[in-house]
């Protein structure tokens, strides 16, 4: 069936559908809506079920846990097995959510009737089958939600040409007294939750008879609305077409999406502000409610309480474990519960996993943290839970909670990629390889990658065909509006060589080339190039060789290789002042703020070309490190690129050769946090186009 709705974060765009389409896309299927004042139970399935004779039935829950606890409460019914119930969410382990997915496609498919056996095959679910399954229904009970859900979740029922189906929709879900604990797991308002009293007070927080979470009470109420006047009126029994849901997502959304461009446009600057600590400084919770409003954490779980000196001696490498995402409401109803019941006999629930600072997560294990408040536990994005408040199994999926008898359920491993890496690093010389990232920005070219176990050729385009384009068009219509739009593009263009031509510069340190010569001679064991004189970008590795792998490790354990970007976006100044500035005073502007922000989007760019959240140097940086120490052949070696490099810029755009003037260079604070404020946020956007450009020419060089 085709879409016809496309949601976006927070906005419905409505795709107009002409009179003449219409009744191929309604297919002669007939749908009918109702509001029911009673509340959705299992007995009221039960009922309906034998009072109608159904034989494929769907029930959609708001949360995990109400569906969990209504299959509890189906399932008690269902003591003669007069019905086949499957519960469906995202809290299943990948291979168990895909095998019911597999058997729902199936039993639920079109013209069911013609394989049926008689048997009442039930599912119930959440918002997972909202869109993606390809499946229908006689019968669709769902808790209240917005409209735009609704009629995606109505899109289950009576699916296809010639079918009647029927769609109850309840205010609120009822649980029986036995598995409430386990249906009111995800029930829990954080954000309205005071967090003082909470805490140093113990205060009980009373859960509201009605909820609607994890969608806002406002929204839902607006679709209650036009339910109930529906369910009121003479065409109840009446097939519910396109063009009344398309009226009925007006009259819920488009207030809605008003109000919320209108508070949009009022807090344009909280926006920006928010959009630079997403981008540029690393706040992962300002990117994930920039993106959409993310309720969720990645949770793990194991039986130690360290990360390594497991039972078979092996590191556990969190990388490889497959994680489930719970919301943030469950997690804090779960260290509420905890905080209260401390004696029930472990000191913790939660612990936060993350990276060792300054080192790289590829290459390092995570370490564990101890989470000491509810707003550290919100913070995190990577949480170890106490595998005591764990409980899984394949019929019913993932719970926790403080009152949820764990099985001692462990993370398991992800499933090894079936497509071997298309990325093996063969020795680069520095001079090659920044020649060949600027031939993957001008040119396009044919490679051969590894897929699954067998070599397949790939064609690129141009990076350049891909971004001139549109960051010239940016240029002209943020930055220089008085330029042409070829002289805008020449620039983009020269920003983007400026950047592939600097992003490198920290591996000309002597500690850098030394490392990386050490680990050469290795390499050489398994076939590696002699390096001969030459100044080292890459070396040869293959991921895939395991041995190669071990070797590596052990080699790492004693050389720790320096870091290189930062102080590529600190020597790469000079080489600006040299170039960059004269270009835009004699051609583009002599406005010397907006000369110094073309310059800072060189550096970030090239400080931040492996790690989007690179700082800078701070004073501890600065007190450790004293110095850049460049090789003797550094200058040469940047002079040969220079000219390798630039015949290939525009020519009525000369660049003065940039270059660097010693080799030892005394270290000062640069913070890349500080280069722009939110009043530069258009040099915040060409920052982002320049670091794209310059990150595809570096993925792809390694290609050639």
């Amino acid at each position: 069936m085709p879409s016809k709705y496309k949601i976006y974060p927070h906005i419905m765009e409505i795709v107009r559908v002409e009179d003449s389409d219409l009744k191929v896309i309604e297919a002669n299927r007939c749908r009918v809506f109702r509001a029911m004042s009673l509340p959705l139970n299992a007995q009221v399935i039960w009922d309906d079920i034998y009072a109608k004779q159904r034989q494929r039935v769907m029930i959609i829950c708001n949360t995990v846990s109400q569906a969990q606890g209504i299959y509890r409460d189906l399932s008690s019914l269902n003591h003669d097995w007069e019905l086949n119930i499957t519960l469906l969410h995202a809290r299943f382990l990948p291979e168990h959510r895909a095998n019911k997915e597999n058997y729902l496609t199936n039993i639920f498919a079109e013209n069911w009737q013609n394989n049926n056996d008689n048997t009442c095959q039930v599912l119930i679910s959440t918002q997972v089958i909202e869109a993606g399954i390809n499946i229908t229904c006689e019968v669709l009970h769902t808790q209240l939600c917005p409209m735009n859900s609704l009629l995606q979740r109505a899109g289950r029922c009576a699916r296809f040409s010639g079918e009647s189906g029927e769609v109850f929709v309840y205010r609120n879900v009822e649980i029986n007294q036995k598995n409430q604990v386990l249906a009111n797991t995800d029930l829990f308002d954080w954000e309205d939750a005071d967090v003082e009293k909470l805490e140093s007070e113990k205060i009980e927080i009373t859960k509201p008879k009605e909820s609607f979470l994890p969608y806002k009470k406002e929204i839902c109420e607006l679709t209650w609305q036009v339910l109930q006047a529906h369910t009121e009126s003479e065409n109840v029994n009446h097939h519910v077409g396109f063009r009344i849901e398309e009226e009925w997502i007006n009259l819920v959304h488009a207030e809605e999406d008003s109000l919320f461009l209108k508070r949009r446009n009022n807090s344009q600057m909280e926006f920006e502000s928010r959009f630079a600590d997403a981008i540029f400084r690393g706040d992962e919770s300002a990117a994930s409610d920039l993106i959409r409003k993310v309720d969720n954490r990645n949770i793990f779980t194991w039986s130690e309480s360290g990360l390594i000196d497991c039972d078979d001696g092996q590191e556990i490498d969190i990388q490889k474990l497959l994680p489930f995402s719970v919301p943030i409401s469950t997690l804090c109803k779960a260290w509420r519960e905890f905080q209260e019941s401390l004696a029930f006999g472990d000191d913790w629930i939660f612990k936060r996993i993350e990276t060792p600072k300054n080192k790289s997560q590829t290459y390092s294990q995570p370490v564990l943290s101890s989470i000491t408040s509810r707003d550290f536990l919100i913070g995190c994005y990577r949480i170890l839970v106490n595998n005591r408040y764990i409980y899984y199994d394949e019929e019913i999926g993932l719970q926790i909670g403080v009152n949820i008898p764990g099985n001692r359920f462990n993370s398991p491993l992800k499933k090894e990629k079936i497509i071997a890496s298309q990325y093996r690093y063969r020795m680069d010389n520095y001079v090659g390889h920044l020649v060949l990232m600027w031939k993957c920005w001008r040119d396009n070219f044919s490679t051969k990658i590894l897929k699954n176990g067998e070599v397949i050729d790939i064609n690129y385009r141009s990076v350049r065909d891909e971004l001139l384009v549109a960051g010239g068009k940016f240029i002209k219509a943020k930055i220089l509006p008085q330029a042409e739009v070829n002289e805008a593009e020449a620039l983009f263009e020269i920003l983007v060589f400026l950047a592939i031509f600097t992003h490198d510069l920290g591996k000309l340190q002597v500690k850098w080339q030394q490392v990386m010569r050490e680990w050469q001679k290795i390499a050489k064991n398994f076939g590696g190039k002699n390096p001969r004189q030459y100044l080292l970008a890459h070396t040869d590795y293959n991921p895939e060789d395991e041995v190669q792998k071990a070797a590596l490790k052990a080699f790492e354990k004693k050389n720790q290789r320096p870091n290189h970007a930062v102080e590529s976006a600190f020597l790469a100044r000079e080489i600006l002042h040299k170039s960059l500035i004269p270009l835009l005073q004699e051609h583009f502007t002599e406005d010397t703020e907006q000369i110094k922000y073309f310059g800072c989007v060189v550096i970030m760019a090239a400080g931040r070309h492996h790690s989007a959240w690179a700082r800078g140097f701070e004073s501890n940086d600065v007190a450790k490190l004293k110095q850049i120490e460049l090789s003797p052949k550094s200058q040469q070696a940047i002079a040969d690129s220079w000219r390798c490099m630039t015949k290939f810029l525009p020519e009525f755009l000369p660049l003065s050769e940039g270059n660097l003037s010693r080799n030892v260079y005394q270290l000062k604070e640069l913070d890349l946090n500080e280069f722009f404020t939110i009043d530069e946020v258009e040099f915040l956007q060409l920052y982002s186009l320049v670091v794209r450009a310059l990150r595809l020419c570096d993925q792809r060089s390694v290609q050639f």
